[in-house]
């Protein structure tokens, strides 16, 4: 059951086992230490439901302290996308996708231009993640103002 005062945002990519998970994982792992009131979620725009996080994106946020080895995708299909404040898409085609074809209004859509490391090795990971926590540092700020 959904609480009033909590905040929902999701975390938007194509297969929702590398990029949306890492920033999921990161996200909720910053906004508890900070006792916020925010939680994230994340889903794929071309994906099905139930598949792992990529090894290297788990190993990837391990290695800083994140466990999101118990993350499953979620399509957009299946994503409560009425539930969430804001929506921030990896990149401008998952948000055109979600404002095109499942109305989301533009004001509640963010594009962090992260590249997808799908396919690549530990170090492209490393790199994504990296990019993906900036971000997400840059999210959490304008949460606790």
């Amino acid at each position: 059951m959904m609480q009033k005062d909590k905040k929902y945002i999701a975390f938007v990519c194509t297969g929702n086992t590398c990029r949306s998970p890492m920033a999921e994982g990161i996200f909720n792992s910053l906004a508890e230490e900070k006792g916020m009131e925010v939680k994230a979620e994340s889903f794929g725009i071309s994906t099905v439901s139930g598949l792992p996080a990529s090894e290297n994106s788990v190993t990837a946020c391990a290695e800083i302290g994140v466990d999101i080895s118990n993350l499953r995708s979620t399509s957009v299909q299946e994503a409560e996308i009425e539930k969430f404040d804001k929506f921030y898409c990896m990149s401008e085609s998952h948000k055109r996708i979600l404002s095109e074809y499942f109305f989301v209004p533009c004001d509640k859509i963010s594009v962090l231009n992260v590249t997808d490391p799908y396919g690549g090795n530990l170090f492209v990971y490393r790199e994504c993640r990296d990019e993906i926590y900036n971000s997400v540092k840059e999210i959490i700020e304008t949460y606790e103002n």
